[in-house]
């Protein structure tokens, strides 16, 4: 038969397909006929938003909008009394857990003798005793052939070490590169001893992967504790206190240094242990009780230490005695906060075991190691600035890092307390950005890190600025309180208040900018203000560029002897607006620049003293001139007066004549200031006391009465009398 007419190829699918053909109507008519008996179930639309809730509440009766309360009110009950029995859930479920894991714990303690045999005999896997021994044997020889080539290596640079050593190195620094260099030939030492050990172990012996872990690990823990027990020595040098570089007496330097090599002993060996116990397969029990132990004695070595060398620390904490009350709180309490933080380190090892948590417990020692390394940097940082400030010092350097010290030691202390933190979270495996970003303040922790750099770059300017304009202003200064300041000298406090503000305010913008800030609209409303300020204070704008203006023209610095108007003094303070002169009998006078239209400056460069002397008619001139000759000399050559003497006193001669004298004058230049009336007066008593000693008479005024040839006494008499009254009368010369 054909193929085509076989009834086996096309029966069964005519069949199914009239089979499909009638249960589609009778499945729809069903579905109406439900859909008629019974009304369908309300749902709460989703999304639910207002216009949903309003629409579904408008087609719904009271007896749907009823049920559909009691619906949802029931799918909530439901949600919270099964997320309620889930927490209690969890709750006993860590309880129990952690029970759990507390008796494991306590069960392998009891149980660790036998774990212990257990590794024991997996090490002596097949030959038992023999295999022991022979481990250890390999071990030592191992450790020996180190010693040796060590031994071999200082032998061979004998000579070298002993060059150096003879050189002995002045200073902070020098010293410091003389110990380095020592140090690092220990560690060469060290390196020249651990790949003689590894290579003897890799050609010789082997073993089976538990040896192996276990000589390599001990092989390996001796090598970290010899490497930090040369630190130790390198800072604390317990044996040889000229050589220290930490300032600590002997006791807490050897405190220290056994701390270092016990806390590094106990923490590589107990690694080396626990990859033993793993090695060897023996659970984690066994590495839970070698945890836990270990870090017990290493917290007891940690808190005996700190308590030990409490005193000593806090001294130097509190400094040469000048600390503030926090410091002096802080040096107190060190070994409280540190034994604290030994604790909790432990505490949280503790639970990280009962929970059963990943935790990672080696960042509380790395924590406990930063804390106290950062501050033997910091010391160490700050006496290589001490020893460059002192080696800088007058007048053998220049001084620059002396008069920065006080900022450097700020800085120095900032970058050690920045970057210690930055390490202990890098520790602990955190991201203060991240976590804080994950809060509400998301936008504000963003900026953080641009915060802080703006912050701490406004505060080291203005350290820098400040230090750098004091500094100028101690080199400017003069001891004597009589003597006029430059002309920086005066400038310069105006210059430190002009960058404080400065700096202030680009801070302030930046610290505003970085917030996500706009600050342009504050820009120009403080132009805006300032246009307002400007306009409606015409006065004070006045004073300060007036003020600015003599300044620009130094017309007057501090110190000076200046007259103003009716006012007069020694300039004795400058501000913005206004100059403080201080009169010669106390008084204070404040002027305003504005108010300054004549300025007569009394201590500018040099004065000329003018000195008037009235003599009788038959003086010798010229005898007075050598006369005053004699005294400009001695005023040249006196000690104190003469360096202010620029130009010699000398006589002018007869100057005028009157009734009953000659005058004559003398004068000299001087420099400025108090000097030239201390030299006036001394002037005066030296050339009245050579007059006198030469016959020389100052005349007296005196009035000649005309009497006729033959006048009686009585006639003389009214005279006079008629001629007194004119000479008492006043404007008439006595």
């Amino acid at each position: 038969m054909h193929a085509s007419l076989n009834p086996g190829r096309w029966l069964l699918p005519v069949v199914i397909a009239w089979v499909a053909c009638l249960w589609v109507p009778m499945t729809a008519a069903l579905a109406a006929d439900k859909a008629v008996a019974k009304p369908a179930e309300q749902t709460l639309p989703d999304p639910l938003t207002p216009t949903a809730i309003r629409e579904l509440v408008a087609r719904l009766g009271d007896s749907d909008v009823r049920a559909l309360l009691i619906q949802q009110l029931d799918r909530t009950a439901a949600q919270d009394q099964a997320r309620s029995a889930s927490m209690m859930e969890t709750v006993n479920d860590n309880s129990i857990m952690m029970r759990d894991r507390a008796s494991e714990i306590a069960d392998a303690f009891m149980t660790f003798p036998a774990s212990l045999s257990a590794v024991i005999d997996r090490l002596g896997e097949p030959g038992g005793t023999g295999t022991l021994l022979k481990m250890v044997t390999g071990l030592g020889a191992m450790l020996l052939a180190g010693a040796v080539a060590e031994f071999a290596f200082v032998r061979v640079t004998r000579g070298w070490r002993e060059r150096q050593a003879a050189q002995r190195r002045e200073g902070f620094v020098d010293r410091t590169l003389q110990l380095g260099t020592r140090l690092g030939m220990d560690f060469a030492d060290l390196f020249v001893f651990a790949l003689a050990a590894v290579v003897l172990f890799f050609s010789l012996w082997q073993g089976d992967p538990a040896r192996r872990t276990f000589v390599m690990g001990a092989f390996w823990a001796v090598v970290l504790t010899r490497a930090f027990a040369r630190l130790a020595r390198l800072l604390l040098a317990p044996a040889q206190p000229e050589e220290r570089l930490l300032p600590l007496a002997d006791a807490p330097a050897a405190a220290l240094t056994r701390a270092v090599v016990w806390i590094t002993a106990l923490y590589s060996g107990g690694e080396a242990l626990t990859q033993t116990f793993d090695a060897a397969g023996t659970g984690r029990q066994g590495l839970e009780v070698i945890g836990l132990a270990n870090s017990l004695i290493i917290a007891a070595v940690a808190v005996v230490t700190i308590w030990r060398v409490r005193a000593p620390i806090g001294q130097l904490i509190r400094g040469n005695g000048a600390a503030g009350p926090l410091v002096r709180w802080i040096a107190d309490l060190w070994p409280v906060a540190a034994t604290a933080y030994v604790l909790l380190i432990l505490t949280g090892v503790l639970w990280a075991m009962v929970a059963g948590t990943s935790a990672y417990a080696g960042a509380g020692i790395q924590s406990l190691m930063i804390i106290i390394v950062l501050p033997l940097i910091a010391l160490f940082l700050r006496r290589a600035l001490a020893a460059a400030a002192a080696k800088s010092a007058p007048p053998a350097g220049t001084g620059m890092v002396l008069a920065y010290e006080s900022v450097l030691r700020k800085l120095i202390h900032i970058i050690v307390i920045v970057q210690g933190l930055v390490w202990i979270a890098s520790s602990w495996h955190l991201s203060l950005f991240q976590i804080a970003s994950a809060g509400v303040g998301a936008r504000v922790a963003s900026s953080m890190v641009g915060i802080g750099i703006v912050l701490l770059i406004g505060y080291m300017l203005w350290e820098i600025t400040k230090s750098a304009i004091d500094r100028r202003m101690r080199i400017e200064s003069t001891d004597d309180a009589e003597t006029p300041a430059s002309r920086l000298r005066t400038l310069l406090p105006l210059l430190r208040l002009a960058s404080m503000i400065a700096i202030l305010l680009m801070t302030t913008l930046s610290v505003l900018a970085a917030l996500g800030v706009d600050i342009l609209p504050l820009l120009a409303g403080a132009s805006i203000l300032g246009v307002a300020i400007g306009f409606g204070s015409q006065t004070l704008v006045r004073d300060i560029v007036s003020g600015a203006f003599y300044l620009a023209d130094d017309a007057f610095r501090l110190g000076e002897y200046i007259e103003v108007g009716s006012g007069k003094g020694r300039v004795e303070k400058i501000t913005v607006r206004s100059v403080f002169l201080r009169h010669h009998r106390g008084p204070l006078n404040i002027v305003p620049y504005g108010d300054i239209k004549q300025l007569r400056n009394n201590s500018r460069d040099w004065a000329i003293m003018v000195m008037e002397f009235r003599l009788a008619f038959d003086t010798d001139i010229k005898k007075v001139k050598k006369l005053m000759k004699t005294v400009s000399e001695e005023i040249s050559a006196h000690p104190e007066y003469g360096p202010d003497v620029l130009q010699p006193l000398k006589s002018q001669g007869v100057i005028s004549m009157d009734d009953s004298a000659i005058v004559v004058r003398a004068k000299y230049m001087v420099k400025p200031g108090s000097a030239q009336f201390m030299i006036r007066r001394y002037a005066y008593e030296r050339i009245l006391q050579i007059f006198h000693e030469e016959g020389i008479h100052i005349a007296t005024r005196s009035v000649t009465v005309q009497m006729p040839t033959g006048a009686t006494e009585e006639e003389r008499a009214q005279a006079a009398a008629a001629v007194l009254p004119q000479l008492d009368a006043p404007g008439q010369k006595s």
